[in-house]
């Protein structure tokens, strides 16, 4: 079987190209002849549209002079600029004949499709109507996508690599990846950190490994006279640099105001962190409320603050959350289990 999946170039940042590099290391070139070909460049607005078109143009001459096919195509697909890059190439493979995959990530779709105009509502429905199959991330994403779409839609969780429990003796970071952003709740945890200084012992260090709004983060941090508590790495790729940050890492903390599935939850998970987060997207099926970590509400800056602290004080209620999480991984987020469960969708679109 020939498959075709488009997303960012591999070298950009994100939860995209996590899933992406999963399922590549995972071995998915040993099940089927896979071709990656990524669509957008991660640079600024020109470099990216620029690359689109080369990119689109390389396809269609591909597809349309030298009737080059495949039996599935494997869409990775966000919202904004992303959705309108995407709609471009389903036309074609829908041209082509060739069956789409459609694998939704925006966390923020959902006030893509509600704030647009009836249009781009339209333009939307059309655009997913257009595929054969979509993959949500979730039961809560799934639910979503039925409603504005007469495509079947399956839920696929985010999966990764299931690892070796580690002692947690010397781990002294609190740590958060991705994007510094009010949405990403940066700043509530920022002010979490004022409020717990006084009470935490001064070994305890906050990083946050993530590009975004740096400078503002580091500006908040400054003016609470935080610098102490804090790491900022900057966005890091290294997948050693990354593992030594979890391996360091006490308790994950992700305060978002809006998520999909994020890959870095269960990257935690996998290492055996507990996790404190909140009850947005398809993060509540992934933590289950003092079981393997606890979930407040986004902007609940005293809840986040005693959750933290209640972890940092029990030792034994991290370690038995920590086991539940490794169990959690090991049983419905194990990206060999979730790649034969793709497979199967490659096959089952290709004979529609």
């Amino acid at each position: 079987m020939k498959v075709l999946m488009i997303g960012s170039k591999i070298s950009v940042p994100g939860g995209i190209t996590r899933v992406v590099k999963n399922y590549i290391q995972a071995g998915i070139k040993e099940k089927v002849e896979f071709e990656y070909f990524p669509t957008y460049l991660g640079k600024s607005n020109f470099a990216n549209i620029l690359y689109f078109i080369k990119q689109y143009t390389t396809l269609y001459i591909r597809f349309f002079l030298f009737n080059k096919n495949y039996d599935a195509a494997h869409i990775h697909m966000s919202y904004k600029g992303s959705f309108l890059r995407k709609k471009q190439i389903i036309k074609m493979l829908k041209r082509k004949n060739i069956p789409v995959v459609l694998h939704m990530h925006g966390s923020q779709f959902k006030d893509f499709y509600y704030n647009g105009s009836n249009e781009k509502k339209k333009e939307i429905t059309e655009t997913l109507d257009n595929t054969n199959t979509i993959i949500a991330l979730g039961k809560e994403w799934k639910e979503f996508y039925e409603t504005i779409s007469k495509t079947k839609v399956i839920s696929l969780d985010n999966a990764v690599f299931p690892k070796p429990i580690l002692d947690d003796n010397n781990k002294t970071y609190i740590t958060s990846m991705g994007i510094l952003s009010k949405r990403k709740g940066t700043y509530d945890l920022i002010d979490v950190v004022r409020k717990l200084d006084s009470k935490i012992d001064k070994r305890y260090k906050f990083v946050l490994a993530g590009n975004g709004e740096v400078e503002n983060s580091k500006k908040q941090i400054k003016e609470f006279e935080l610098e102490d508590r804090f790491i900022l790495t900057g966005w890091i790729s290294d997948e050693e640099l990354i593992e030594k940050i979890y391996r360091k890492s006490l308790i994950y903390i992700l305060p978002s105001y809006n998520e999909g599935m994020p890959m870095s939850i269960l990257e935690a998970m996998s290492y055996g962190i507990p996790v404190v987060s909140t009850v947005v997207g398809s993060i509540p099926s992934v933590i289950t409320d003092e079981e393997n970590g606890f979930l407040v509400e986004p902007g609940d800056i005293k809840n986040l603050e005693e959750k933290i602290k209640h972890l940092i004080d029990n030792d034994e209620i991290r370690r038995q959350m920590g086991e539940n999480n490794k169990l959690k991984i090991d049983n419905e987020f194990n990206i060999f289990e979730n790649m034969d469960k793709l497979l199967g969708i490659y096959k089952e679109v290709n004979n529609q």
